[in-house]
């Protein structure tokens, strides 16, 4: 008989104390189960592994299992460019990354509860292959079915197949994820990290731009690679720029490497009236620029999150994203397209205007005046 549930074993060779001793499971004394009955404390691996917002806005799952399970132990897999927005979360213990060694990590530790809120092939194999007493939200069977953990999950996963229910959707994907876990509340705060280097970095800008005891708004023109349908126009932020200015602001515009040509062009045309926190940062230091702000105005992007993770008022703009889904956290208001194609998720569109491009300088203007501090906070 071999015991093949034994965390010793390694599945494709035999184990060490078979080697050393020659011992067989039979009248071996170090079998250990993967999954033993009592599994304490209580562990939990989730499983969410890109986009890099996604993740971030995620993180409101964890105070909530942390009160749904006391001293629960949670592990988290996630890609290599998505982990670094879990670095230095307080309420995580272990970070997997999705590498060549995932599968082994996989099947040497047992878990009591598998979260899975990802759909991609690869997240629902994963979950599926993880040594767990129980699987939330998303796995694959043997007939290559998604298998949904309640009724919510089944409805969460027809929103992501057909694009009428995603659109009529009107609840926030805070509501859907908690109700999927099984948490009784949605509005756990997501969790951003403030690295203690980074808020040096940061504090040091804001010394050389005299942005202290300033109102500082933030401005995040881009929307990343995959969703550029999601940037407003570089235009109507130049017109933005100009009106801050007017009022004593302090423009801080936030991107990455591929926001650096619109930046950059933005930085030309607004003649001193914004700066630029860089697009080369790293994601906490991305993050400790963002505290700088009072205020940040951006599409549906990972800079939102992080925003509304760090209690910063904001402005949010949609197009071809769900609105509806975005939880601010009563930070600030939306400013949506009227075209009647909203929420279609193409990366693509021919439509002259398009959703974002019909959104008009003077309307965004007359939410953000309305929604500015009307003193800085205290740095």
């Amino acid at each position: 008989m071999i015991k093949t549930d034994c965390i010793n074993f390694p599945l494709d060779r035999p184990c060490r104390f078979h080697k050393q001793n020659g011992i067989k499971c039979v009248s071996c004394g170090h079998y250990a189960p993967v999954i033993p009955k009592n599994i304490k404390p209580y562990k939990i691996l989730i499983i969410k592994l890109d986009a890099m917002g996604d993740v971030l806005r995620t993180t409101f799952l964890l105070p909530g299992l942390k009160k749904k399970y006391p001293n629960c132990k949670i592990t988290w897999v996630s890609s290599a460019s998505s982990s670094e927005v879990l670095k230095g979360n307080p309420y995580i213990e272990h970070i997997w990354i999705n590498d060549k060694h995932i599968f082994e990590k996989l099947l040497s530790e047992g878990f009591n509860e598998v979260i899975n809120l990802d759909l991609s092939p690869a997240s629902l194999a994963l979950a599926s292959m993880a040594a767990a007493k129980k699987i939330t939200g998303y796995s694959l069977n043997s007939a290559r079915q998604v298998v949904s953990s309640n009724h919510y999950a089944k409805h969460w996963l027809s929103m992501s197949a057909f694009d009428d229910l995603k659109k009529a959707n009107k609840s926030t994907y805070q509501y859907w994820i908690s109700k999927i876990t099984g948490l009784k509340k949605p509005d756990y705060p997501i969790y951003v990290p403030i690295a203690a280097d980074s808020a040096v970095r940061a504090g040091k800008f804001a010394v050389k731009h005299g942005l202290n005891n300033k109102l500082v708004v933030g401005i995040n023109p881009g929307a990343g690679k995959r969703w550029k349908m999601k940037r407003w126009t570089a235009s109507g932020y130049l017109e933005i720029i100009n009106k801050l200015h007017s009022r004593g602001a302090k423009v801080i515009l936030l991107g990455g490497p591929e926001e650096e040509s619109i930046i950059r062009k933005m930085l030309k045309k607004s003649r001193g009236k914004a700066i630029s926190a860089g697009t080369n940062n790293s994601i906490p230091d991305f993050f400790a620029f963002i505290n700088l702000c009072d205020m940040v105005i951006t599409g549906d992007t990972m800079a939102l999150h992080a925003a509304l993770g760090l209690k910063k008022k904001a402005v949010a703009i949609f197009g071809p994203t769900s609105e509806p889904e975005i939880e601010m956290y009563g930070l600030g208001p939306k400013v949506v397209s009227g075209l009647p194609c909203v929420c279609c998720y193409r990366q693509t569109c021919d439509k002259k205007p398009d959703c974002m491009n019909s959104i008009k300088p003077g309307i965004l203007w007359h939410v953000i005046e309305k929604s500015l501090p009307a003193r800085p906070e205290k740095k």
